[in-house]
């Protein structure tokens, strides 16, 4: 038996993650713009925006009271963070976060949650490809992001490591279509995981 895993760690994870992992319609099309109306008024260095509520609101063709409900999703789906309160010359200071998935068949082992940064998204989503890929750099590639355990999982976030249990049933078979770069890196994280009990 084989192990099929999957992780897309390119670029594009909003257009291909959010919508496979389900989380679009977890947050609706009005928080999904919302988080896409943040990243465009994101700093190119710090990735922090602070756009008014009516400023979005007008970008995107929503109520004030829909954008800050919107809002609030975001913050609870870990899409979207407050780093700095608002004040009387201007509003919440935001960073928006970007999610990618960890599956094991339609299992999801974590999310990996890390913050919308236009200068170092690449290198980062490529460094977490590499470490998932090679196993090198693991805790250190990881200490820079937030995971949050998929059901029946628990993340130490002082040792780095996943911990729960898979049932037999949960692991796919290796099928024709299997891509071989995601089955390996599928297998050297469920193996990480593992030898980690």
């Amino acid at each position: 038996m084989s192990i099929q895993g999957q992780i897309d760690s390119t670029f594009t994870t909003e257009q291909r993650d959010l919508f496979a992992s389900g989380t679009v319609a977890e947050i609706g099309v009005n928080a999904y713009a919302v988080w896409h109306g943040i990243k465009y008024f994101a700093d190119y260095n710090t990735g922090e925006a602070f756009p008014g509520m009516r400023a979005l609101g007008k970008k995107l063709g929503l109520s004030q009271p829909t954008v800050q409900r919107a809002t609030e999703r975001l913050i609870a789906a870990h899409m979207l963070r407050v780093v700095r309160a608002s004040s009387k010359r201007r509003g919440q200071t935001y960073i928006a976060r970007e999610r990618i998935s960890v599956t094991v068949g339609a299992m999801t082992l974590c999310t990996i949650v890390l913050d919308y940064v236009p200068e170092h998204l690449r290198g980062k989503l490529r460094k977490i490809g590499d470490t998932l890929k090679t196993g090198q750099d693991f805790e250190e590639t990881f200490s820079e992001v937030e995971i949050i355990p998929g059901e029946g999982m628990e993340w130490d976030d002082t040792t780095k490591t996943l911990r729960g249990r898979l049932r037999a049933s949960q692991m796919p078979l290796q099928g024709p279509s299997t891509d071989d770069f995601h089955r390996e890196i599928g297998e050297k994280f469920l193996k990480r995981i593992l030898d980690k009990k």
